[in-house]
């Protein structure tokens, strides 16, 4: 339940920074001084998850230590603005691109797609496979959803994790496993000469060749949370604080914006600025947001620990430990 103390949780997945070679740290200078001094007052623990959609789901009472949480009917409900009904799959479009001896992946953070295109591919999907107990629809252009009649024996690999990596080790996994690789293959064949991207080529952008499943499962009935309110312009966020009622506000630009208005209690803020950068590995990305994160959040939020504005902070990197202050 809500306290009366003030207390801040946030979390920013990406803050731990790319893999690199020489590691992100050289390239910091100079380096954060005040995330430095708040991460150093901190007591560690280990955080029970790993990643932001997992990070995100603890907070309101879904464990994914024990099952896969339903990301799809939970981002759904924000992007449709209805709930879902039966089960569900994200199915977002991506560019798949050879290096060397591997495919790479690509997903909509990294092109711009139209909700013309969508609809074009979408439809290409749904003619394709009708009677097949296969519905594909896009209520935004970036994030596709997949309709289907029952529950598949898959274990799947969230979108923001497979983003820059060779796409075999994260395949669709599980009894109905090579199924859904046949369906992938398809889609890819349906998609090559497709119209829209032979536009999209033409102008010079990224040929959108395949889907990414995952994130499957069915709609809770409700949700509850210990939260009083959640700062969050993340799908999952927005689905998650819909469904169980939570207050919600847009995440400022920077801290000092958000810190007059929160009450008593708990507030999430979810910040993923650094998110996409991390996963592609593209470091003077990081290296900019870290240094905006500094000035627009880690600077004030010490000194509003300092003035006693908030009684607790929490950051969670969404890699497996958290740091209270």
């Amino acid at each position: 339940m809500s306290s009366s103390r003030n207390q801040l949780v946030l979390l920013l997945p990406g803050l731990c920074g790319p893999d690199s070679d020489p590691p992100v740290s050289d390239y910091l200078n100079p380096r954060p001084a005040a995330l430095d001094r708040l991460l150093s007052r901190s007591q560690s623990a280990p955080s029970g998850s790993v990643g932001l959609e997992a990070g995100l789901c603890r907070w309101f009472g879904i464990d994914s230590t024990r099952e896969a949480p339903p990301l799809a009917p939970l981002t759904f409900r924000h992007d449709a603005r209805q709930a879902a009904s039966g089960y569900l799959l994200r199915a977002d479009p991506v560019h798949l691109r050879a290096d060397q001896s591997v495919l790479r992946l690509f997903d909509a953070s990294t092109f711009s797609i139209e909700q013309q295109e969508a609809d074009a591919l979408v439809d290409t999907f749904n003619s394709f496979y009708a009677g097949q107990g296969l519905y594909l629809q896009a209520p935004c252009p970036q994030r596709w959803y997949l309709a289907l009649e029952q529950s598949p024996g898959l274990a799947t690999t969230p979108l923001l994790a497979a983003g820059g990596q060779d796409i075999d080790a994260c395949l669709p996994k599980g009894a109905d496993a090579a199924d859904w690789h046949r369906v992938l293959n398809e889609v890819q064949m349906l998609f090559h000469e497709h119209a829209v991207n032979l536009r999209r080529e033409q102008r010079g952008e990224p040929a959108i060749n395949s889907l990414w499943f995952w994130g499957g499962g069915v709609s809770p009935d409700s949700l509850a949370s210990d939260i009083s309110r959640i700062a969050t312009d993340h799908e999952l966020g927005l689905g998650l604080a819909q469904l169980s009622g939570t207050p919600r506000m847009d995440v400022p630009a920077r801290i000092d914006e958000l810190l007059p208005v929160v009450a008593d209690g708990m507030t999430l803020v979810v910040n993923d600025a650094l998110a996409v950068a991390t996963q592609y590995g593209v470091v003077d990305r990081w290296l900019a947001g870290l240094r905006e994160l500094e000035e627009h959040w880690f600077i004030p939020l010490l000194d509003a620990m300092k003035q006693g504005k908030l009684d607790s902070l929490e950051i969670d990197p969404c890699h497996g430990t958290r740091f209270r202050l």
